[in-house]
């Protein structure tokens, strides 16, 4: 039997069930006994009996223990001033497996429980540039079961207790590591990946750096991971690769008219789409000719696109989510990229602030073509076009548990476009546009369990456009700005089970306003003046949660929830938006996804109608304008086969948009702040479906993506009621994606795209539509009808029935590019060289991207003018990598 000591005299076990019975009395006066103490001991090499014994005679409490808990215990060396009695037992049983409770006036010592689970937690990273690693499996082998590291590079584990155990760390492009753990406590255990060039140096072409299994186990259906081969090796404007371009290659995404920004999911338009960079909201993901986004290739670390299923932590967009994340830069050494194009040059450049510690990442780019067309530019084409993007990034390690993330971006674009400049009939049209942003991150890893990211982003946008013909003027001016503040929680309760929950603060203030009329003479200051547009605020708090779990080895399910309230203008609106997403595993290369999502977003890019150029503005949601709504239901089938090499998926959606806005604009000759009294409402629905087949390891790599979609929107204003196409019902979408590598050192690769034509609207008043040269604009009889309701009829006369009424050409192009790459080592590392050769729209097809009506001077015909804005694009880049 445990003899209970307490020194100078024992006490019988009897007296210890009587102060056990007592535990609940006095608790208040026990912690105060152990807060309010404070005591200095220098204990030099004890045993651990004469240990307790000091401290004894240093305080009213006694101890009681079983003689055989403390027979092992080594000697104790302790030095401690000024703290309390509760802080000293701390220091005292660190490390001792021993814990202690208060019952009465003893201290009761006893041996620590043992755990019959442990968290094995910690971060994954590159080795060469300290970066971490989202994505990367953390697997113990034995027990068959793994975790995947989060945005941040942070996994957490837990598993039952046992003896020491291995554990196998594995990321696409990268060295597998096993490392044996050792039994005990909770661990924390972060890993250092090397790269694995054998596999990256010697088949850079034929190595496909996706994670090829997340179609089939994610529950999120329409969750893109950008490949890093799908997003650098495909022909483009730029000749380096472009992140839109890969986006837009992708099933139920459809590129913009050329000219234009943005791109088009399901049905919405391109001010749903929410797009992200190191957080921070992008109003204009691209630069003015389109196929040159924003994002320079070289800063991306990664990138994803969700088209359903969202998360809850998105929120305030209908369509889609491109979450792009830039490069941390490296805290272990110096490198950079260098690219000088025919189109655009840029340089990237990162390393080390405090080895180790911090790191730095900086990078400019500008288009070239203005200086090198220039000279050669004729009628009907751009003038004085150019653009710029800036992007910094610093990277704090603050503590084995806190990092600190600063980004800069900021970049403009410029484009003025004249047809017919000598004709007083011709259209001078005229753009500027930039994004300006900066975010502040802050990861911290509570626990082996707890992790969050906490963020202050700010953005500004500002978009004036201009269009002048035959004496009569247009002009749109929006501006943002955005203060953003958000934290996010995550709690890992097991390997198959995670729990997030987060508050979402966002101040935002426009400046809306239009402008149309006669041209002012040459003495007038009229005209839209940005710096006097009268401001408006709004204000949106969210609060969200949501569950992850997997269920057996079928069954993966995602609950979340949303519930944002906005405030404008003496408005206020709230609303509760459930996510929900379902998979189930047919076997271990099929599943089964199923996906619903109720969204609202209260910013508006609204678009015009009947505009003879593309007109856009945002406003807010106030007393006016309700928010916009989307439900959305998704069902998909995905499969894989020969170990990953080959991805397919079919998927149906169907979608309902409510409170969707078009604008009428203008006919007063003055500003108009008040945009939102000349915007008209109406309802919208989508479906359709999408086929997507990717091969993405082998000498040859390729993707064909196939999409069927129906858009209408209905405006009790317009068309009598009746429904209409939307601008961009596409029925057809097709595009293919090849690339060949020759050997290790040349690629080919070519892009083809085929589209129906865009719907718009031209007035109908007069029959004769004609091109110069007398060709029809469109040459079957069946094209330019009104549309119906149910099918096409041509009830103009008998109806007035004119919104999008008609279509243009069906859109083809086709892009192909040549790629020369060499690697060597030289004293100071490894260089890598890049020749791109390039040319896009190979064949010079003209498609249209806008239409306008004007007089023939020599028929005094009324004739409809295309206005094609891409011509053929030859590009030739060279990149040099340090």
């Amino acid at each position: 039997m445990s003899k209970y000591l307490r020194s100078r005299r024992r006490r019988p076990p009897v007296l210890l069930f009587v102060l056990f019975f007592f535990t609940g009395l006095g608790v208040s006066a026990q912690d105060n006994l152990l807060t309010s103490s404070r005591l200095s001991v220098d204990i030099r090499n004890r045993s651990f009996p004469e240990a307790l014994a000091i401290i004894e005679s240093r305080v009213s409490l006694r101890f009681a223990y079983g003689m055989e808990l403390i027979r092992k215990q080594e000697k104790v060396t302790l030095t401690a001033a000024d703290v309390s009695l509760r802080d000293l037992l701390g220091l005292l049983l660190r490390g001792r497996a021993l814990s202690y409770r208060v019952i009465g006036h003893q201290i009761v010592l006893e041996p620590m429980a043992k755990p019959s689970r442990i968290v094995l937690s910690g971060y994954i990273r590159d080795s060469r540039s300290g970066e971490f690693l989202a994505g990367a499996s953390v697997v113990v082998p034995t027990l068959r079961v793994g975790v995947v590291s989060n945005a941040w590079g942070f996994y957490s584990l837990t598993l039952p207790v046992m003896d020491s155990f291995p554990i196998d760390v594995s990321y696409i492009g990268y060295q597998r590591q096993e490392q044996q753990a050792p039994a005990g406590s909770d661990l924390d255990l972060s890993f250092l990946l090397e790269r694995d060039y054998i596999q990256e140096d010697i088949h850079p072409l034929t190595f496909a750096r996706d994670k090829r299994e997340d179609n089939i186990k994610k529950s999120q259906a329409a969750a893109f991971e950008i490949p890093r081969d799908m997003l650098v090796e495909s022909p483009s404007a730029g000749g380096a690769g472009d992140l839109i371009n890969a986006v837009e290659r992708l099933p139920g995404v459809q590129a913009g008219m050329d000219g234009s920004p943005g791109y088009f999911v399901r049905g919405g338009n391109a001010g749903q789409n929410l797009v992200l960079l190191d957080e921070a909201t992008l109003y204009n993901p691209s630069h003015i000719f389109g196929p040159v986004s924003i994002f320079h290739t070289p800063v991306i670390q990664r990138a994803n696109l969700l088209k359903e299923g969202f998360p809850a932590s998105y929120g305030d967009h209908l369509s889609s989510v491109l979450d792009v994340v830039m490069k941390d830069g490296s805290n272990q050494q110096t490198g950079g990229n260098i690219d000088l194009g025919t189109v655009a040059a840029g340089a990237t450049v990162y390393g080390p602030i405090s080895k180790g510690q911090s790191s730095y990442l900086l990078s400019a780019r500008r288009s070239t073509a203005d200086w090198l067309l220039h000279p050669l530019l004729q009628k009907n084409f751009f003038d004085n076009y150019y653009f710029y993007d800036v992007n910094a990034k610093v990277n704090f390690t603050l503590s084995p548990k806190d990092r600190l993330l600063l980004s800069f971006y900021t970049g403009r674009d410029n484009n003025r476009y004249t047809s017919d400049s000598a004709d007083a009939t011709g259209i001078d049209y005229s753009l500027h546009f930039g994004n300006s942003t900066f975010t502040a991150r802050w990861n911290h890893q509570y626990s082996g369990k707890l992790f969050s990211n906490s963020s202050v982003e700010y953005n500004r946008y500002h978009q004036f456009l201009s269009a002048t013909q035959n004496g009569y003027v247009a002009q749109l001016y929006s501006g943002i700005r955005d203060v953003h503040v958000k934290t996010n929680f995550t709690y890992y309760l097991s390997p198959a089970h995670s729990i997030g929950a987060g508050v979402d603060y966002l101040n935002q203030t426009l400046y809306p306003a239009s402008l149309s009329g006669t041209v002012p003479g040459t003495d007038s200051t009229g005209g839209i003046v940005p710096g006097n547009i009268p401001a408006k605020g709004s204000s949106r708090l969210a609060l969200y949660a949501s569950d992850d779990m997997r269920l057996g080895q079928r069954v993966q399910l995602y609950a979340g929830v949303r519930a944002p309230v906005y405030f404008s203008g003496g408005a206020r609106y709230f609303s509760v938006e459930p996510r929900l997403a379902f998979l189930y595993m047919i076997d271990a290369a099929t599943s089964v996804k199923l996906s619903y999502t109720l969204m609202h977003q209260y910013l508006h890019l609204v678009q015009s109608y009947n505009a003879s150029f593309p007109a856009e503005i945002w406003i807010g949601s106030g007393p006016e304008v309700r928010p916009e709504s989307s439900n959305e239901v998704a069902a998909g089938l995905f499969r894989n086969f020969r170990q990953n090499t080959w991805q397919t998926s079919v998927e149906l959606y169907y979608r309902r948009l409510g409170n969707q806005l078009l604008f009428g604009g203008g006919t007063s000759p003055t500003v108009d702040n008040a945009v939102e009294n000349e915007v008209v409402f109406g309802r919208g629905w989508s479906y359709g479906a999408e086929f997507f087949v990717r091969k993405n390891r082998g000498r040859w790599t390729g993707t064909l993506a196939y999409s069927l979609s129906y858009a209408r929107q209905r405006f009790d204003s317009l068309n009598l009621g009746q429904s209409f196409p939307y601008a961009f019902d596409r029925r057809h979408l097709l595009d293919l994606s090849w690339g060949y590598a020759l050997n290790d050192h040349w690629r080919v690769a070519a892009n083809f795209v085929l589209a129906s034509g865009r719907a718009f609207t031209l007035d109908t008043d007069t029959t004769g539509f004609f091109v110069r040269g007398g060709n029809p604009l469109y040459p079957s009889q069946a094209r330019g009808r009104a549309v119906g309701r149910g099918r096409n009829r041509d009830t103009v006369s008998t109806f007035g029935i004119k919104t999008n009424n008609y279509r243009l050409e069906p859109y083809d192009r086709l892009d192909l590019s040549v790629r020369y790459r060499k690697t060597r080592t030289t004293r100071r590392g490894v260089l890598e060289t890049e020749w791109i050769f390039a040319v896009y729209n190979v064949y010079g097809r003209r498609n249209g991207s806008l239409v306008y009506r004007t007089i023939n001077p020599a028929t005094r015909q009324v004739e409809a003018k295309e206005i094609p804005f891409i011509p053929v694009i030859p590009s030739v880049t060279y990149s040099l990598k340090f």
